[in-house]
């Protein structure tokens, strides 16, 4: 039964999450995090390789979260929901791949199948689905259905009438709550996976409605909980947290017509299950269990493995035709505070990649106050020969360096581009000097071979825009892709021959694939060679690095009693 069938109303739980509640609900307290970064199938499936190695290392059974941001998501979406592919169960061992080694990969060994995760970007079929959606669904629906054929599809997982839920007993409770909706199926994440899963997106701006640097803000997406935490630049009983956002024009011409909107945005989560709905009583709206109008469609995966990867939504979202026919759109309203004491409707607002405003997925981690992290960096462009011992503090040029924005965003540099749609200045949570050492680092391993890998322990300073406190330090594991001349050593003859070939090969771009277009007549995909040989690049950094791991895992960190609030339970203290 869908959704929308159901009840009027529906008993769900609201939490605020703002700088006088700071506290996360249930399992998002979460010390020791993965994070992965955006990239299409590239990011996929250099995730894949590096999820095998640390699999069979014993350290993703350890996690307590993951962070994901597009085609990080893609990857973390499969491995934290997966149960079956094909119709036949699988395990995680299956699900990645088997161990690799860098001499074994022949061509021959890289034609062979892509592990399960991975197979559904080989198929080739990519553009065609694009074209298929385009023709039999609502232009704005179109890219949530090719994700679910092309990603989810094989693994059971591509419907768009479950909702999501953090366990069987959570569902469970959910029905007995709400007996309207004991018809409804939900998915749920596999039990031996990390507790926390965050699917990064981006809240953009209101239907008609154009975006900016100070608009934008992160939508978060979870099995239990979704909704934007914190108020963008909080400042407590000084000011109401408004945004304003101006009309988009039409072909250049501004719809006097229409007026500005200033609407309060974020300020915590409501149950996933619930969300997309009209806005509840004023009263609801300041958190609780409460009644809210019930979605007119489930909630689902697809929508949220869609809406985290979609990213031409911040670009199309200043252009009217474009942001009105091609972006995803969900009502959402905030929730109120002393903060924000003013209730308001719903509106219907465009949703977007959460690359557009983090595209590492660890700014999400450090409201959390998470302390451990493994970071995988999915780059889009290789380091440049820069001259990184010759730069100063004061003249380091990032851009120049080649050095990717989602690294160099949190150290104070990013910029916002409006016409590209990404906004990162309000991103620092790292001091500005700490970055060029670490690119200093980064630069060596890569000059002398070794895969890009590196472990930090930084102070984490307060930002307001995205309601960090700070005043704690981060100890984090960078997975940094780029060229690594000792694994394509120890490559066969006929594949460095093969990766020599360039544009004419079947390893182009190897191994920083486009994101979009890398192959010809296969928009999003890449062909099983590409992804074999990317993925066992991953895992070998992992393995090549393995104490690094190690030695994160084995940190020790101030114990902090944290409050975990549950839908059914009162606030309490963990031990």
């Amino acid at each position: 039964m869908p959704l929308g069938q159901g009840p009027y109303k529906l008993r769900a739980d609201v939490v605020p999450v703002n700088s006088e509640m700071t506290v996360f609900p249930g399992v998002h307290a979460a010390n020791f995090c993965v994070c992965t970064s955006g990239g299409g199938a590239r990011a996929l499936t250099h995730t894949m390789g590096v999820y095998r190695a640390l699999q069979e290392m014993g350290i993703m059974e350890q996690l307590d979260g993951i962070s994901s941001v597009s085609g990080g998501t893609w990857a973390s979406s499969i491995y934290m929901f997966a149960r079956e592919f094909q119709g036949e169960a699988i395990e995680a061992s299956a699900l990645l791949g088997a161990r690799t080694r860098p001499e074994h990969l022949t061509l021959q060994a890289l034609r062979e199948e892509a592990p399960p995760m991975a197979r559904g970007i080989t198929k080739g079929n990519s553009s065609q689905l694009l074209w298929q959606y385009a023709g039999s669904h609502r232009d704005n629906e179109v890219w949530a259905h090719v994700v679910a054929d092309l990603i989810l599809q094989p693994f059971g997982l591509e419907s768009f009438e479950c909702c999501v839920a953090e366990s069987e007993e959570e569902v469970k409770r959910i029905k007995e709550e709400n007996p309207g909706i004991q018809g409804v199926p939900f998915h749920v994440p596999r039990r031996d996976r990390p507790k926390l899963f965050v699917m990064n997106g981006a809240l953009l701006a209101p239907s008609n409605h154009g975006i900016s640097g100070d608009s934008v803000v992160s939508f978060q997406m979870s099995p239990d909980y979704s909704g934007s935490p914190f108020y963008p630049k909080d400042q407590v009983l000084r000011f109401t947290p408004d945004v304003t956002y101006q009309p988009v024009p039409l072909c250049c011409i501004y719809p006097c017509w229409r007026k500005a909107l200033t609407l309060s945005i974020g300020g915590g989560f409501i149950e996933t299950f619930a969300f997309g709905g009209d806005a509840p009583e004023a009263e609801a709206q300041r958190g609780g269990k409460v009644e809210v109008p019930t979605p007119d469609t489930s909630f689902s995966l697809p929508e949220m493995v869609g809406i985290s990867s979609y990213a031409p939504a911040s670009s199309f979202s200043n252009r009217l035709l474009t942001s009105w026919w091609l972006n995803i759109r969900k009502k959402y309203w905030a929730i109120c505070s002393n903060t924000c004491p003013s209730a308001q409707e719903a509106h219907e607002y465009q949703m977007g990649d959460g690359g557009a405003i983090d595209n590492s997925g660890l700014l999400p981690l450090l409201q959390r106050r998470s302390r451990k992290v493994i970071w995988i960096a999915s780059s889009y462009r290789p380091l440049q020969d820069y001259d990184f011992e010759g730069a100063t503090i004061d003249n380091f040029d990032p851009d120049a360096a080649g050095v990717i924005d989602q690294l160099s965003s949190l150290f104070g540099y990013g910029l916002n581009d409006q016409d590209e749609g990404y906004f990162y200045a309000n991103n620092q949570v790292f001091k500005k000097s700490q970055l060029l050492p670490i690119c200093r680092k980064l630069f060596a391993l890569k000059s002398s071979g070794k895969p890009m890998v590196l472990k930090e322990s930084l102070d984490v300073l307060p930002n307001s825009y995205w309601g960090i406190r700070g005043d704690y330090q981060v100890s984090f594991v960078l997975i940094y892709l780029d060229e690594c001349a000792e694994f394509q050593q120890q490559l066969p003859q006929e594949v460095r021959d093969e990766i020599a070939k360039g544009p004419n090969g079947m390893l182009e771009n190897y191994p920083i694939y486009k994101t979009t277009g890398n192959n010809k007549e296969d928009m999003l995909g890449l062909n099983t060679a590409q992804v074999n040989l990317l993925a066992a690049q991953g895992e070998y950094a992992v393995r090549q690095n393995a104490h690094l791991f190690r030695e994160l895992r084995e940190i020790t960190q101030p114990h902090l009693p944290t409050i975990l609030r549950g839908p059914s339970s009162p606030d309490k203290v963990a031990k």
